[in-house]
C-alpha cells in the first residue's frame, strides 16, 4: 500500500536541499548575529520566523514585573550606550535591523511622545510598550541531529492607538540585536547578584513560583519561557499570516481574527511535527 505524503515529508524533502533564508555568514562559516552559532556546513535546514510576544499576557508577566519591565532594562542599557539601538528593517533579506540609530534618539522614542492635544510631551511608561517581536531562525543542526531555535533580533512595537502616529495601525519603533541584549542581560543580572539582595537585583526574570530563586532575562529567552504568536514563516511573497488569510477570505470575513490565530496555531504545531518526523521517511 502507497503511504501518503505529508506535509511534513515534503518539508523535511525540501530540507534536504541545505535552503537558505538569506542567512548573514561570517568569513568562518559562521552567523555572526547568533548566541551560538552553528557551522553552515552543519545546517541541513534553516527558515526564519516571525513571532509576537504580548508582555500582557499572564505566562510573559514574568517579564514585566514591576521596575524591571523588559523595556525599561532595556531604556537603561541604551541610556548607558551599552547596546546599540537600530532602525526597524521588514527587507526579508536581513536579521530585522539595518542602520544604527543615535543612542539619543532611541532614548527618546520608548520614553516619551508630543501629543498635541495637550500640548507636551508625554511619558511612556515601560509597561505601556508590551507588544515585542521577535525575528528568529529555526535551523537542524545535522551534526548533532537536533532542532535549534536562534534568536536573531527583537523589536519594540508601540500599540496601535497609543499616540497619534499609530492611530492606523502599530509602529515598529526600535530593533536591537538580541546577541547584544543577551549579553546585557546576562552581564547585568551577575553584577547585580555580586551585591547579595533583591533590591539590587537587575536583568531578572521574575520567578512567581519562587521568588527567590529568579534567572536573568538572557536565560529566559534561551529557555523560552514566553508565550508567542507566529506572525510570518519565511515565504516567496514576503507575506504575514494576517495577509494570506486576507487574500484567501477577503478583508470583510467576520471572523478574519480567529482564522489568523487558527493558522497561527497551525504553523505552531506544524513545524512541532516536522521536527518529530524529519528523519521517519
Amino acid at each position: 500500500m502507497k503511504k501518503i505524503i505529508s506535509v511534513s515529508v515534503l518539508m523535511a524533502l525540501v530540507s534536504l536541499l541545505n535552503f537558505s533564508v538569506f542567512a548573514q555568514i561570517g568569513p568562518n562559516g559562521y552567523n555572526p548575529n547568533s548566541v551560538r552559532p552553528i557551522l553552515e556546513d552543519d545546517i541541513m535546514y534553516r527558515t526564519s520566523i516571525l513571532r509576537r510576544i504580548n508582555l500582557l499576557e499572564k505566562q510573559n508577566k514574568p517579564f514585566l514585573s514591576t521596575k524591571n519591565e523588559l523595556v525599561k532594562v532595556i531604556i537603561e542599557a541604551v541610556a548607558a550606550k551599552k547596546i546599540q539601538p537600530y532602525f526597524p528593517s521588514s527587507d526579508p533579506r536581513n536579521n530585522g535591523f539595518q542602520d544604527e540609530m543615535e543612542h539619543g534618539e532611541c532614548y527618546a522614542l520608548l520614553s516619551s511622545y508630543y501629543d498635541a492635544s495637550y500640548g507636551d510631551s508625554v511619558t511612556i511608561r515601560p509597561a505601556e510598550l508590551h507588544y515585542i517581536d521577535l525575528k528568529e531562525d529555526l535551523i537542524f543542526d545535522r551534526r548533532r541531529s537536533r532542532m535549534y531555535w536562534d534568536i536573531q533580533a527583537l523589536t519594540i512595537v508601540m500599540p496601535q492607538g497609543f499616540n497619534e502616529d499609530t492611530q492606523m495601525g502599530e509602529k515598529s519603533l526600535v530593533t536591537f540585536q538580541f546577541k547584544d541584549l543577551y549579553d546585557y542581560f546576562k552581564t547585568t543580572y551577575e553584577e547585580s547578584l555580586e551585591k547579595g539582595t533583591f533590591e539590587d537585583l537587575r536583568a531578572f526574570w521574575y520567578n512567581p513560583d519562587n521568588p527567590k530563586r529568579h534567572i536573568s532575562l538572557a536565560d529566559a529567552f534561551e529557555l523560552r519561557l514566553f508565550s508567542s504568536r507566529i506572525t510570518k514563516v519565511a515565504n516567496p511573497d514576503d507575506l504575514y499570516i494576517a495577509d494570506i488569510v486576507i487574500n484567501e477570505y477577503g478583508a470583510n470575513e467576520p471572523n478574519t481574527a480567529k482564522l489568523i490565530l487558527y493558522e497561527s496555531q497551525k504553523m505552531e504545531y506544524d513545524l512541532m511535527e516536522f521536527e518529530h518526523n524529519l528523519w521517519e521517511f
